[in-house]
């Protein structure tokens, strides 16, 4: 009886981790199908320019001195 049970929970198991497994990768499939990236995104998404304007940071710098 024990030995029917323990192979009942196995087939679960594995059943159960294969339609995870699967519903997961459809899933993953369908996104990667069907998202776009808009040209604004794309253009918000252009890399940055690194530069500090010190000029700026001078003028805020006495700005907080007086």
């Amino acid at each position: 009886m024990k030995q029917n049970n323990d192979r009942d929970l196995f087939l679960i198991s594995v059943f159960t981790f294969v339609t995870v497994f699967l519903w997961i990768t459809f899933e993953l499939i369908k996104t990667t199908k069907t998202s776009t990236i808009t040209p604004a995104v794309q253009q918000l998404s252009a890399s940055i320019s690194a530069t500090i304007d010190t000029d700026t940071l001078n003028v805020l710098n006495s700005r907080k001195r007086h």
